[in-house]
């Protein structure tokens, strides 16, 4: 096998890799760059034509695999949904088969309903978590791992007798762990390439909590609060709205989630898990429809993603009555719709990684709710694995070679082993 890493050697995010055997030929992840030149990549980047993308490097220079090339791939495999694992999808050709798990083909399909992603056709095949499927000449087996993305997949890849593991992103301290430990005892042993993530390291500052022992700070904070609990992570961080869920619940709090995070828990919901959603089942989630996101639902969207939560909608004037027994999830678009809310002197929680909140928009947020009587908090843990579980899972593979991605320090791998390879983007390895 051959195998090439066009990006991702010595950044976290983007990730594109190419491995071929000698009549088949596959990509894993085609992740959009959350950097570019050394710094965060700009917004604007993404609305660029494809040929000025190329020239920038946005998208690799890969001959066969998009949409304006005859097609020369014979799959394209996504690990996760993240957009820095599979944003530039919109550019495959779309007679390459993408194959993907049923968590991550849901996220993306929310995603472009509700337009957070640009729409995109694709060939997608499902594929099921621990059982191999085959592609020319790899066979593929999908492991489920613990991450901040939901039904993230680590894949082992045989073909002409050698094999390849590569991790994708994954931890060890979220409500999956235990696949962590599943993965290491049940992959293959001794692969002759293990490919993992290593974004944690140059991050030593940063607290790792399990996200049980988030849960019971989360709690804490709601039990002292005066006033309303208003807090901020991602929608499709699963892991984290379940922590405040529970600790809600366990605080005999009104949860109340966006209309969107509603839609997100309902289409995950729906593929037979044990997720709380909005329903009669979970008496105490209600749901909060933003005045900008519910006009564009009805305008653009369609109604049937708003109304699907009529019985269960919360309106200001009750939000306002019942602040102090509230539990609500936010974010900066939503500041006018919290203004009239007129809640006062709660607190509120930021829960995603602090480089975000340096843009002007959270500030000016962030700014409003402490002029509103707000006290600022930050409770967070890594959606990536800390530097002991990378360790752990190379002790437990003990793979022939070694190479770090997803990483702005690869060089610190060298302390863990001497089967280490330290590789450039573009470079071509012979497995």
């Amino acid at each position: 096998m051959k195998l090439t890493i066009y990006r991702g050697t010595h950044e976290i995010g983007g990730t594109f890799i190419e491995i071929r055997a000698d009549n088949t030929r596959i990509l894993l992840d085609a992740g959009y760059p959350l950097f570019l030149n050394g710094a965060p990549i700009d917004d604007n980047i993404a609305k660029l034509p494809y040929d000025e993308l190329l020239k920038r490097g946005v998208l690799p220079n890969i001959n066969g695999l998009y949409r304006w090339d005859t097609p020369k791939f014979d799959a394209v495999i996504i690990s996760h949904a993240h957009i820095d694992h599979y944003g530039l999808l919109k550019f495959v050709h779309n007679q390459i088969p993408v194959y993907v798990s049923s968590g991550t083909m849901k996220l993306i399909e929310v995603s472009q309903i509700f337009k957070i992603c640009e729409h995109f056709d694709a060939n997608y095949h499902l594929f099921k978590m621990y059982e191999s499927f085959a592609i020319g000449d790899f066979v593929i087996k999908p492991y489920l791992m613990d991450h901040s993305a939901f039904d993230a997949a680590a894949f082992e890849i045989c073909a002409q007798g050698k094999t390849i593991i590569y991790t994708g992103d994954f931890r060890g301290h979220g409500r999956k762990a235990v696949c962590l430990d599943s993965f290491i005892k049940s992959a293959a042993k001794k692969p002759d390439l293990l490919l993992t993530e290593g974004t944690m390291f140059g991050r030593s500052s940063e607290e790792i909590k399990t996200e049980s022992e988030l849960e019971l700070c989360i709690e804490s904070e709601i039990k002292a609060a005066t006033g309303a609990v208003l807090f901020q992570t991602s929608s499709q961080n699963i892991d984290r709205i379940v922590s405040f869920y529970r600790a809600a619940l366990k605080c005999k709090k009104i949860f109340v989630v966006d209309v969107y995070t509603a839609n997100v828990l309902y289409e995950l919901r729906s593929l037979g898990n044990n997720l709380p959603y909005p329903s009669n089942e979970y008496e105490n989630i209600k749901v909060f429809y933003p005045y900008r996101l519910t006009q564009k639902i009805f305008n653009e969207i369609g109604e049937i993603y708003a109304k699907r939560f009529s019985p269960f909608h919360i309106p200001k004037e009750k939000l306002e009555q019942q602040q102090k027994n509230v539990v609500m999830m936010v974010r900066p678009s939503m500041l006018k719709d919290l203004d009239h809310c007129k809640f006062r002197d709660g607190i509120f929680i930021y829960s995603m990684w602090q480089g975000y909140r340096e843009s002007k928009y959270q500030k000016a947020f962030e700014s409003f709710l402490q002029a509103a009587g707000f006290g600022l908090k930050f409770l967070h843990t890594s959606g990536h694995a800390a530097v002991s579980d990378i360790e752990r899972a190379i002790m437990g593979l003990m793979p022939k070679k070694i190479i770090p991605i997803h990483t702005m320090m690869p060089e610190s791998f060298l302390n863990f082993s001497d089967k280490v390879c330290l590789m450039e983007d573009g470079a071509e390895i012979v497995v």
